[in-house]
């Protein structure tokens, strides 16, 4: 039986050696997804115009979860890979509004709940993706790919915020180095978990 561990410095070593070897493919991927998501936001505050953020977040989510899988699989897809990932856009939305609001019931529950869930869930949307999963599947799938290493998984969460706050830090400009650094190493760990015992087998 495969011993599930989460390597974190293998995984932040990943992400920084990935970054330095093709920085500013990683850096323009950030950017795009950064500024684009961002621009609902700059339309107005109103409840649509939260909502419209959401949906255009799960339409690049996609795609940016296509490019680092296939990355990680050796090949190098082209930018705009970034915005023809729809076929999952349902689920990813779905799975992103049920995974918050789960989060967000379990906060409400003195906070350590919340925590807990957002750990056993945190590979739903990846899941989605590389699985070609529905959202319930996905959710099933990623609590059997979180069990008996969620401390572990806390652990790295740490490391990232740790991570995105030295980027904060480097007058702010830094966020844009650890942003990739952070996806990268976060999907390493994703690939290198052993998979759920019923799961569709990844596309090719």
């Amino acid at each position: 039986m495969d011993v599930k561990t989460v390597q974190i410095g293998a995984a932040v070593r990943y992400g920084w050696e990935s970054l330095k070897k093709d920085f500013w493919y990683f850096i323009t991927l950030l950017l795009l997804v950064t500024i684009i998501t961002a621009i609902p936001n700059r339309l107005g505050n109103s409840f649509i115009f939260s909502l419209l953020s959401l949906v255009v977040s799960a339409w690049l989510t996609g795609g940016l979860y296509h490019i680092l899988l296939e990355y990680h699989a050796g090949r190098k897809p082209e930018i705009t890979a970034l915005f023809t990932q729809t076929k999952h856009f349902v689920n990813i939305l779905g799975g992103t509004i049920l995974v918050g609001l789960i989060v967000i019931g379990g906060l409400i529950l003195l906070i350590v709940p919340g925590i807990y869930w957002a750990l056993k869930y945190s590979f739903t949307i990846y899941l989605i993706v590389d699985k070609d999963m529905g959202i319930m599947e996905a959710l099933h799938a990623s609590g059997e790919m979180t069990m008996g290493i969620k401390g572990q998984l806390f652990l790295f969460g740490l490391t990232a915020a740790g991570i995105m706050i030295l980027g904060a830090i480097c007058l702010g400009v830094g966020v844009f180095v650890a942003m990739p650094i952070v996806s990268l190493a976060f999907m390493w760990v994703y690939r290198n978990l052993p998979a759920p015992a019923a799961v569709i087998p990844a596309k090719a």
